[in-house]
């Protein structure tokens, strides 16, 4: 099986990238490469990777997803502050050229990159069946890449907000930013410390997009919340699991809600995804001690 998968060099594609080459498939990896070539350098030389440095938005990807048996894709101009820095770009990215993708790879093993973000604030516990109510540019455009997919077989994933290490590391997602600045001794100020969010680590979010084309049959036509229900927690738990482990780290907090330019809170239901045997082997406290690793030797 030939698998093109766009964002490859990215947090997750590139791991998605190893996990497929060593399951013996030929993979395309579709990126820009705008954070350089590192992440997937161990993959150069096998003759299972192809390596595109291409734009989304170009006939030249359209064709490599046309001779591609199955596509995921992860490519986008990613979380609300890079969306909202940069709306034109985000437009074209996430917005234009999905549909390009969705264009040229919709009638084939098709797994989409959506996100929990999509619930943005609500109330009630968040099955797929929830309406959603996305309160950012990034989420809205997300959102729409799952309208566009409506009436297909493709596999759309809700995921968790990830955290842990890869090749590719993001210092902006919410976990390992509190770890980075935990193990830097940088004191912060926690907006809004009793809202919710759901998360699982790089390591099994890997896993739960293979499993979109490894259980296409069992998940295509269809929207997954992509988690585990014991990871989710308010923001002041993980502040209050990274304290135990760092105790010289300080934090204040400051729940006036005008301050926070992050007003998610939501409470994910995972039992859809759990019915077909996926839960969460990475636990936060191990994620958290890994990242502290990484980060301690980058200081």
């Amino acid at each position: 099986m030939r698998i093109a998968i766009t964002g490859g060099a990215g947090y997750i594609g590139c791991r998605l990238c190893t996990y497929f080459v060593s399951k013996g498939y030929t993979v395309d990896c579709i990126d820009w490469l705008a954070q350089g070539i590192e992440p997937v350098l161990n993959l150069i030389d096998n003759e299972k990777f192809n390596l595109h440095n291409l734009d989304i938005c170009s006939q030249e990807v359209e064709n490599i997803i046309k001779s591609a048996d199955a596509v995921i894709h992860l490519a986008g101009i990613i979380g609300y502050p890079n969306c909202n820095a940069q709306p034109d770009l985000a437009y074209k990215i996430n917005v234009e050229g999905t549909n390009r993708i969705i264009d040229a790879g919709y009638d084939k093993i098709f797994v989409y990159a959506s996100t929990g973000s999509v619930y943005g604030a609500l109330d009630t516990v968040c099955t797929e069946q929830a309406q959603p109510n996305p309160i950012s540019t990034y989420a809205i455009y997300k959102l729409l890449g799952e309208k566009e997919l409506e009436g297909t077989d493709a596999v759309i994933l809700r995921p968790a907000t990830a955290f842990g290490v890869s090749n590719r590391l993001r210092h902006d997602l919410l976990i390992n930013d509190f770890v980075r600045k935990a193990c830097n001794n940088v004191s912060m100020t926690l907006f809004e410390g009793h809202h919710k969010r759901t998360f699982l680590s790089v390591n099994d979010l890997v896993r739960a997009f293979a499993w979109g084309i490894e259980k296409y049959d069992v998940m295509k036509g269809d929207i997954w919340n992509v988690g585990d229900n014991r990871l989710n927690y308010t923001k002041l738990e993980i502040c209050q699991m990274i304290q135990n482990i760092i105790p010289t780290w300080h934090y204040t907090i400051d729940n006036n809600l005008l301050h926070d330019q992050d007003g998610r809170n939501y409470f994910v239901d995972y039992e859809k995804i759990r019915n077909i045997g996926f839960t969460g082997n990475e636990t936060l406290k191990q994620g958290i001690i890994n990242l502290i690793k990484v980060y301690k030797n980058l200081l």
